[in-house]
């Protein structure tokens, strides 16, 4: 014979138990008034206050610099400055990088003829 511990034994009367009070349920309702009936209740979407996941932002900002140098050359200096923010769903920053990339270009010097 094998042996059932407290856990299946106690499921078991919890079950057979259920089965019993629905039984003796089932003959009193089976001769009571029918239940009026109730208007559809329409539910409400789910409020998205927040949107779900995070959003990321890129910020650009560019830079020219012109100079003459002594020689007549013309010296050209662009900076870039990408600036990247991921935020989550609360607006708490997540995550930003910045990356600055700056190229410099020398021009011959201009013709005055």
């Amino acid at each position: 014979m094998t042996r059932t511990t407290l856990p299946q034994r106690l499921a078991l009367l919890g079950a057979s138990g259920a089965l019993a009070a629905g039984g003796a349920l089932m003959p009193s309702s089976a001769l009571a008034a029918p239940a009026p009936q109730v208007a559809a209740v329409h539910m409400a979407p789910d409020h998205q206050a927040h949107p779900v996941g995070n959003k990321t932002t890129v910020k650009t900002e560019t830079t020219t610099v012109r100079r003459t140098l002594f020689d007549g050359r013309v010296k050209v200096t662009t900076t870039k400055t990408v600036t990247k923010t991921t935020k989550d769903h609360h607006g708490k920053v997540v995550k930003k990088t910045v990356t600055k990339t700056v190229s410099v270009r020398i021009l011959p010097a201009p013709d005055d003829d």
